[in-house]
């Protein structure tokens, strides 16, 4: 069975382009534009997300609101957190959330599949709050 990838952006382009290419990889994708839906895809898989992608700024809510809410209903998989604004205080609730990467847009395409495969790969090595950036 795939891998299940949830991604949350409201960014249609990104998460299309995202989307797609992670098909392409042979995961099972769950696109949300919002927080609202993201949680709905969620809780439509009984919770089993192997990972999820979130922007930091989403029309509804805040993508790390979105992984709080489910960090305390037991979700324990892994994370990225994307954004375009570089902020201290996601960067805090990321380290709070147990978030795996923490990645500033714009990014490249195929480093963000390599970390997804490394990430769900289990070759994982714990938090890393670096960034992936388009050269």
């Amino acid at each position: 069975m795939a891998q299940k990838v949830l991604i949350v952006d409201d960014e249609t382009l990104l998460l299309r382009t995202l989307s797609n290419a992670l098909r392409d990889a042979g995961y099972q994708v769950l696109p949300a534009g919002n927080a609202t839906d993201g949680e709905a895809l969620i809780e439509g898989q009984g919770g089993a997300v192997d990972l999820m992608v979130l922007d930091v700024k989403l029309p509804d809510r805040s993508g790390l609101d979105l992984l709080q809410s489910q960090r305390e209903r037991g979700y324990a998989g892994r994370v990225i957190v994307m954004t375009a604004f570089d902020n201290p205080e996601s960067e805090r609730r990321c380290r709070q959330l147990a978030v795996d990467h923490y990645l500033r847009k714009p990014f490249d395409l195929e480093a963000m599949l390599d970390l997804i495969r490394g990430l769900l790969g289990g070759s994982g090595s714990g938090p890393n709050l670096g960034d992936v950036r388009r050269n």
